[in-house]
């Protein structure tokens, strides 16, 4: 009896225990829930080598609550357009590999179950790839720009020009070429200030507008190459601009330039007709916008994105109206960034002063012909008009394709564009005579009206 009633004990001790073991079990299926989406990872962070980008981070704090099957990646260059699915809700790592080095990304991190919805908040961040190590010795190894002269040209503009040591790369004049170009970066201030203005170029001159009169300005030049690996700045250049004259001394020359700095946006418009509005946006602002053409953040451009509504189907930009009175040519030139996936038309046309119905088209170009996700540099040589002109800046959708661009760095210039020229208008300038092949042009730009 006494080993009967010992062994019944021990059942019912291991009954119990079963038991509680099993009320554990059912409290955690009943606590974790699944009847909405996660909260977001916590305490994201990266870290960057030349080709990957390493993620790490914590499972939510409400994971013992609301169930948590995995996690989602999303990244890429200005937008998270790729999408990685982790599962196990206590992986708290990835390596994204094959990145392109010296780029700057943007990740998305989500916690995701099988609610509705299914992904929580996303957690934005971006991080940059560094450069190979086989470029870093080409920091030091490239040569600075050297016979840098400027002289004032006026009492408000200096002319500099410089010479690059470096070997030049194929003379490749295409849309397509132009990103992988080097440029230039000429960095001007008024001597022994700390305020600096800077201004990048493809070409080995520039001029430097909007300065003031009987002031000394000192003028350094770098040059950056498409790997991002870039040389020191020049030596100090000097050089004073003379005192406004009554008279007029000195030669007239067409230099009219907008960087969008200001909010006055240099008197461009965006047409009130058109159902899309063009916006001034800080570069680097947030996530999606993209860097300054110098690849840094700080600075505006504009920008123009496109809507779902079929109705809402192009922008336009003018630009307020000029008067040029010497020389036969003009230089435009701008630069322009286009986003992944942007699929429709750019025109850009030249009229007179409030006339729009007998436009010229200068440029025209399908969106998803030109380079992606980085600045491109145009340069359009113009037949100058004889009468108060005017330019516009239009980006069309086609059917329900959608886009995303911005535009900076506007200038028109006295003269032709340097022989480095990347993209150049079929037509010219000119409101009397039009080639056939002008129509043409004009043509086919007008049939997305």
């Amino acid at each position: 009896f006494r080993k009967t009633q010992h062994e019944m004990n021990d059942r019912k001790d291991r009954w119990i225990t079963a038991q509680i073991v099993l009320f554990f079990l059912i409290s955690e299926c009943h606590t974790q829930q699944e009847w909405r989406v996660p909260d977001p990872p916590e305490n994201v962070r990266s870290k960057a080598d030349a080709e990957s980008v390493t993620l790490w981070w914590e499972p939510p704090a409400s994971i013992n609550e609301i169930l948590v099957r995995g996690y989602t990646i999303s990244y890429g260059i200005g937008t998270p357009s790729r999408r990685v699915i982790i599962e196990g809700a206590y992986t708290n790592a990835f390596t994204v590999n094959g990145l392109k080095p010296n780029t700057t990304y943007v990740f998305a991190l989500t916690a995701y179950n099988e609610a509705e919805g299914e992904d929580s908040e996303k957690v934005l961040l971006t991080a940059t790839t560094k450069l190979p190590k086989k470029f870093d010795d080409r920091l030091f190894q490239l040569q600075t720009p050297s016979n840098v002269h400027a002289k004032a040209i006026s009492p408000n503009a200096i002319e500099v020009r410089w010479t690059d040591p470096n070997v030049d790369f194929e003379n490749d004049n295409s849309v397509e070429a132009a990103s992988r170009k080097r440029i230039y970066v000429i960095q001007y201030g008024i001597h022994q200030s700390e305020k600096h203005e800077r201004l990048t170029a493809q070409v080995r001159q520039a001029v430097l507008g909007g300065l003031q009169p009987g002031t000394e300005y000192e003028i350094a030049v770098k040059v950056v190459m498409p790997d991002g690996a870039e040389s020191a700045w020049s030596i100090r250049e000097l050089v004073r601009t003379p005192n406004k004259s009554p008279s007029p001394l000195w030669p007239k020359s067409f230099d009219e330039r907008c960087h969008f700095e200001d909010p006055s946006i240099c008197g461009f418009t965006s047409d009130e007709n058109a159902p899309l509005i063009w916006m001034r946006s800080q570069a680097g602002a947030n996530a999606y916008l993209p860097n300054s053409v110098l690849g840094t953040p700080g600075g505006h451009y504009m920008t123009l994105q496109s809507t779902s509504s079929p109705h809402e189907n192009y922008g336009r930009l003018i630009s307020k109206s000029f008067k040029f009175n010497n020389g036969s040519h003009l230089c435009i030139s701008l630069w322009i960034y286009v986003k992944d996936e942007s699929r429709g038309v750019m025109t850009i046309r030249l009229h007179k002063e409030n006339d729009q119905k007998h436009a010229l088209t200068v440029f025209f170009a399908q969106l998803n012909k030109l380079r992606k996700e980085s600045w491109e540099l145009l340069l359009l040589n113009v037949r100058a008009p004889d009468v108060p002109f005017q330019l516009s800046f239009e980006v069309r959708k086609i059917g329900n394709e959608h886009f995303w661009i911005a535009i900076d760095d506007i200038d028109i210039l006295s003269g032709r564009c340097p022989k480095e020229a990347i993209a150049v208008s079929r037509g010219t300038a000119s409101f009397s005579v039009r080639r056939p092949e002008e129509l043409r042009t004009i043509r086919r730009a007008n049939e997305y009206e």
